[in-house]
């Protein structure tokens, strides 16, 4: 059997299915009005769905371990999760 190059060694930092949700609210126009005010306030209670709000999955099951003196690098394009990982 291999020797595992962990045993000893105590983690630093471990993430173990990461989930990061925004909720994000729909943009209407006429915010300011007495009838958008009177909207929001019947919308109170409701689901998100209902209300316009739509949720964001920045980072989904992120996963790992890091040791002392590792780096860990984040490679992903644009808009997808990198720093809010961090």
């Amino acid at each position: 059997m291999a020797d595992d190059p962990t045993q000893g060694r105590v983690p630093t930092v471990i993430a173990d299915g990461l989930h990061v949700v925004y909720r994000v609210n729909a943009a209407r126009g006429g915010r300011g009005s007495a009838t958008a005010a009177l909207s929001r306030i019947l919308r109170r209670g409701k689901d998100d769905s209902a209300r316009g709000v739509r949720k964001v999955h920045a980072v989904r099951g992120v996963s790992f371990v890091a040791y002392r003196g590792e780096a860990i690098g984040l490679i992903g394009s644009n808009g997808s999760g990198k720093s809010t990982l961090l």
